[in-house]
């Protein structure tokens, strides 16, 4: 008498493996698809509870503030414009966009469109008060981080 040939398994090891491998490729899909936008506005600032990125002081007085967000879409605030210049020179962020907010109304500037007068009291010393370019007597943004790297001592 012939004997049977033994008899196939089903596979449920490699079909368990191949339906977690297609989860998990689902669940990659899902998050990146679901990244973080990038801001292209100002982003609010919750007055008097964020801290400086700069000086870690809280940024409380919405006249000296200024924002930076970066290309991955972090957002980092500052209590005085002299702070956001400093930290961009100190360490050079993949800028995506940056705001200054006007100290003579409640609006938000771009570089291309702010101007810095002279402050006698900003809130880390620095003396520059963030107002609509051409505005007389105000400097250009340039000129205030060539002013901030004299008072360091840098040329």
């Amino acid at each position: 008498m012939a004997s049977k040939p033994p008899r196939r398994q089903f596979p449920w090891r490699v079909l368990v493996a191949l339906a977690v491998a297609a989860a998990l490729a689902g669940l990659v899909a899902v998050v990146i698809s679901r990244g973080r936008p990038v801001p292209d506005g100002p982003v609010p600032v919750v007055w008097d509870r964020e801290p400086c990125a700069h000086c870690r002081m809280l940024v409380g007085d919405p006249s000296y503030a200024a924002q930076l967000v970066t290309t991955a879409g972090d957002v980092a605030n500052f209590d005085d414009p002299g702070c956001l210049l400093h930290y961009l020179d100190r360490h050079a962020p993949a800028v995506h966009r940056v705001w200054f907010h006007d100290s003579t109304a409640d609006r938000w500037l771009p570089p291309a469109e702010v101007g810095f007068a002279s402050s006698a009291t900003t809130p880390m010393g620095y003396g520059l008060a963030a107002v609509p370019s051409g505005t007389p007597g105000s400097i250009s943004l340039d000129d205030a981080r060539r002013r901030l790297l004299a008072m360091r001592g840098e040329p």
